[in-house]
């Protein structure tokens, strides 16, 4: 963004060896150095208690009390090793430990936030961090991340991701809606679509029309979205891009997205918030001006595939 810079904040982010790195609007909210630990950003999972109010949502989730009944009359069956707290892919602090040159570590420091696939096909992995925003102006999220598929069969792997994804989902409150209406929740959102059906797209793509959350779109191409990024020629070298996307929680516009040394055209474009979801757990009954930052990567093969994130800035704006 082109606004005079302030000499003040210039002295400050140049003073700290992480902040350097970034652009942080005015009021920082979280800034996150994985070599400290996962500073709250977890995976994404159903809600326990609410599942039978999604029939056919989560197939595979049996109500909590059954689990919980089931483990006390077994004694060898774990609670957290039954769905949907067995077969998922949990992001993990990660070195970046491979089978040919050892450890790597992340790009400034000893580990970085690693977000897998399971080894299934369309199989897509998640890490978010919820928060509640006390400011409802502009929301930034910035990162420096690298992709990978997993080296197990020494090949390099680059068609088996098929895309990565940075994301919103947010939800107002009662007190927001001055007209009395019925709270919103949308989902801004920008999706790297590296591979598809036999070829290479090398795209970025955006939702702006609302959905039914994050994991399925509906994604628009952007016009200028077209952008190669650095894979490298080894399955265990690793190359850290830069990552920004900034939306305006009380206008519901993208302000403005960044990926490495291109900044593409989504100032001003309107995102359709859709009205609360439908049954009670889906509403923003029990989560008002909730503001959850995530990070996703999607397989295309039978192999795992890794997001990892070396660090991450959350920053607000009041108005």
């Amino acid at each position: 963004m082109n606004t005079p810079e302030n000499p003040f904040r210039s002295a400050l982010l140049h003073a700290d060896p992480l902040l350097s790195r970034y652009d942080p609007l005015e009021r920082l909210l979280c800034v996150d150095r994985f070599e400290e630990g996962f500073h709250g950003w977890q995976t994404y999972f159903p809600d326990y208690d609410g599942q039978t109010a999604y029939p056919g949502k989560h197939p595979d989730l049996d109500p909590l009390g059954d689990i919980l009944q089931q483990s006390l009359g077994q004694p060898g069956l774990r609670v957290d090793r039954k769905f949907p707290v067995g077969p998922r892919a949990l992001p993990m602090i990660s070195s970046l430990t491979s089978w040919d040159v050892g450890t790597a570590g992340a790009w400034d420091s000893c580990y970085a936030l690693k977000i897998p696939t399971l080894p299934r096909p369309g199989h897509k992995g998640w890490v978010i961090k919820r928060l509640a925003s006390p400011w409802r102006g502009k929301f930034r999220l910035e990162t420096w991340f690298t992709y990978k598929a997993e080296p197990a069969d020494f090949r390099l792997g680059e068609a088996d991701v098929h895309s990565f994804f940075l994301a919103f989902d947010v939800m107002e409150s009662h007190a927001i809606r001055k007209d009395g209406g019925v709270p919103r929740r949308w989902w801004p959102s920008v999706r790297y679509l590296n591979y598809e059906k036999g070829k290479f797209i090398g795209r970025w793509q955006a939702n702006f029309t609302g959905g039914e959350g994050v994991l399925n779109g509906p994604w628009t191409d952007l016009a200028d979205g077209r952008q190669d990024l650095g894979f490298n020629r080894s399955p265990t070298k690793y190359q850290w891009h830069y990552l920004r996307l900034t939306f305006d929680l009380a206008a519901c516009t993208y302000v403005d997205f960044r990926c490495g040394d291109q900044e593409f055209e989504v100032a001003g474009r309107k995102h359709e918030p859709q009205p609360a979801l439908s049954p009670s757990r889906a509403t923003t009954d029990h989560c008002p001006m909730l503001v959850n930052a995530g990070f996703g990567v999607e397989t295309n093969s039978a192999k795992r595939c890794f997001l990892y994130l070396n660090s991450v800035v959350v920053s607000a704006t009041e108005a």
